[in-house]
């Protein structure tokens, strides 16, 4: 989700995280359950280190990363997740992951899908009449499109009028009605099924679809059907509305005046969390059992549905990633040979980011999270584009 900096600046945020009520407390130590075990004789384990390493020292927090394949597991931390209260990084640390959301949201709609409570190829206004008059071509909009991305909604996540209410009050716990009157009637990016235009807003119609056919919130829905199934009982989905319930949460931070003299701690600063589109914080282990479960396994979504959503890749214009009717993506084409895909979804917030990937050639699960954001144009954002890359190039050797 992007957010304009230089609304940020003009609007004089001076008392980082501490002019508004507290949610987020200071990082606990923690301990990583003994179902995990790192093996320490991974041959690719001391590359990935090095890099971690190396990019601790040009100024990156903390972060931890944890691979899967063929040599079992390999998993460590870097940094800090409280600078503040020296905390060092490790594994068990929460991180919240931004778009990876996504994905989870479209493994809940094919759930549903499996059951006949939706239709992929259903109208928008099937679901959300009401809604669908309010959005430019809403009568086209499929939840096919909403899914990957060829809606041609505006997008949430760009428009002034709502990063600067953001602002007005950076720990507000954001309904979807009330994001929805920053999308009504906005031009559209492209005719519904045209072109790709990534979009915070697919995400959120797909939360009021969601609760439309079920009667549940979708952040309950994915603990029902998705988290507690798979035994993720270090994942939650947080927006702001309260307290954070757990103490293993990582800092978040970023150089929120982007003038390379320090890093703040922004954890409490909230640009919408909770509304489909972001919202769930988790571990490295637990981000595992979920793409173990979509990929390897295939118990989210059944084999041939799966292979359906894979079949269904749509490229955006730069060439750079493809999106499906799942919400899972083909990322780092431009990193990777062709012939070998990636499979999953980044993530990105203010003081956070994170990516969860598969690769099935060398069939290899692919979890990092990293406590500095990456959604506002900062040296250091920078950086951690560059650390992703470095790393998805070891792990797809």
């Amino acid at each position: 989700m992007k957010i304009y900096l230089s609304i940020l600046l003009a609007a004089g945020i001076f008392c980082i995280g501490g002019c508004s009520q507290i949610k987020i407390n200071s990082t606990k130590q923690c301990t990583i359950s003994q179902n995990f075990t790192s093996n320490s004789s991974h041959p690719k384990g001391n590359r990935i280190k090095e890099v971690m390493n190396r990019y601790i020292a040009r100024g990156v927090p903390g972060m931890t990363v944890l691979i899967h394949d063929t040599n079992g597991f390999w998993f460590e931390s870097a940094g800090m997740a409280d600078i503040e209260n020296k905390i060092p990084m490790q594994p068990c640390h929460i991180n919240k992951l931004g778009s990876i959301t996504k994905m989870m949201m479209g493994s809940l709609i094919w759930t549903l899908v499996q059951e006949g409570k939706l239709d992929i190829n259903a109208p928008l206004k099937q679901y959300l009449p009401n809604v669908a008059a309010k959005i430019t071509n809403g009568n086209d909009i499929t939840l096919a499109m909403l899914l990957n991305h060829t809606s041609g909604i505006h997008d949430i996540g760009g428009d002034l009028g709502f990063n600067l209410a953001v602002v007005n009050d950076f720990t507000k716990s954001w309904t979807e009605d009330e994001i929805l009157k920053y999308i009504a009637n906005k031009p559209a990016t492209n005719l519904p099924g045209e072109a790709v235009n990534y979009s915070n807003s697919n995400t959120l119609l797909e939360a009021m679809i969601i609760e439309k056919v079920t009667g549940e919130q979708h952040g309950e829905l994915l603990k029902e059907r998705v988290f507690s199934p798979l035994g993720m009982t270090d994942t939650e989905y947080y927006d702001y509305d309260s307290p954070f319930p757990k103490g293993t949460l990582a800092q978040g931070y970023l150089d929120f005046y982007n003038d390379g003299k320090g890093i703040q701690n922004i954890s409490n600063l909230n640009p919408g969390s909770g509304n489909g589109y972001t919202g769930v914080y988790s571990t490295v282990t637990d981000l595992y059992k979920f793409m173990d479960a979509l990929m390897v396994q295939k118990t989210i979504i059944t084999p041939n549905n799966l292979a359906l959503i894979l079949g269904s890749m749509r490229i955006d214009d730069e060439h750079t990633y493809q999106t499906s009717i799942g919400g899972i993506h083909s990322d780092f084409m431009k990193e990777v040979p062709d012939s070998v895909k990636v499979y999953g979804h980044g993530g990105g917030d203010i003081g956070y980011s994170a990516n969860l990937d598969y690769l099935p050639h060398n069939q290899t699960v692919f979890a990092a999270s990293y406590n500095y954001g990456t959604n506002l144009p900062t040296a250091l954002g920078e950086e951690i584009k560059e650390l992703r890359k470095e790393l998805i190039k070891i792990i797809a050797e």
